[in-house]
């Protein structure tokens, strides 16, 4: 459905701030309707239609009907006790990205950490196992979702040598670690770069952080710290900044077949 009306607001060369201000609605209820954060009435999928100028009556009532057995919870909803208010809103938004932006300054991002690495991260003893459970299958289908299944967004990571150094979960964790690593360096809509200790204090050193930008404007950026996350939106100077420090850091790292080089050169120095 999200995929067929984004292709359908396309092909009549429409962008989403201009669907929300035809149709008096938010920016942000387009993009979480082509995220998939939340379904569509039948009401506003016929606005969509006559707006995108979708006639054929045979495909307004497949959409109408795919519509009506549709309306369930979003996938996340099974995870809802270790996704904050902040988190969801920020989940509803990043399959419909055109593009996602990833940097953290000491750790491997996220959508590129294996199990065992995030439960070493996780393994504190301050949360319940079923806890940990639950946000280690969360990430889990994160990344099946963004790395296995679609080709958007592109992904775009920088991954800081102190992450590939440090040592979470010991050297087993950490060999299987950078592997991973260098599988999703091939993946075609991934692109990876390793910032290296020589780069010094680098632009985006300090801003780690996610930017997710949509080609219709309305781009977010989300922050993790240590008191929890924050969805920044209706900031564009903010995102604009980080990417800017992003593009900037990204163009003095080394990418591609240099980076998985990097990336080997570490792997070696882990003991078997």
């Amino acid at each position: 459905m999200r995929l067929a009306l984004r292709n359908y607001r396309n092909d009549a060369r429409i962008s989403q701030p201009e669907v929300a201000e035809r149709l008096s609605w938010s920016p942000s209820k387009v993009i979480r309707i082509e995220g998939g954060s939340v379904g569509v009435s039948v009401t506003d999928l016929r606005a969509l239609l006559d707006l995108y100028g979708v006639v054929d009556e045979r495909i307004r009532r497949d959409l109408e009907q795919a519509t009506r057995e549709s309306r369930r919870p979003p996938w996340w909803s099974a995870f809802r006790e270790v996704v904050s208010p902040q988190f969801a809103a920020y989940l509803g938004l990043e399959s419909a990205a055109g593009e996602l932006s990833a940097y953290d300054p000491a750790l491997v991002p996220g959508l590129l950490q294996t199990e065992g690495y995030t439960r070493a991260l996780l393994a504190d003893g301050q949360r319940p196992a079923a806890r940990t459970d639950a946000i280690v299958r969360l990430r889990a289908e994160r990344q099946r979702r963004l790395l296995r299944e679609a080709a958007e967004p592109r992904l775009r990571f920088l991954v800081d040598e102190a992450a590939l150094r440090r040592w979470v979960g010991g050297p087993d964790t950490m060999r299987e670690q950078l592997e991973r690593l260098k599988s999703a360096a091939r993946i075609p809509h991934v692109e990876l770069s390793v910032v290296p200790f020589t780069l010094g204090a680098h632009p985006v050193l300090r801003n780690g952080s996610i930017a997710l930008t949509f080609r219709g404007g309305d781009d977010v950026l989300f922050v993790e710290g240590p008191s929890g996350a924050l969805t920044i939106r209706d900031d564009q100077e903010a995102v604009d900044e980080y990417l800017a420090r992003f593009e900037e850091s990204r163009g003095k790292a080394v990418s591609g077949d240099e980076a998985i080089g990097f990336i080997d050169e570490v792997l070696a120095q882990y003991p078997s």
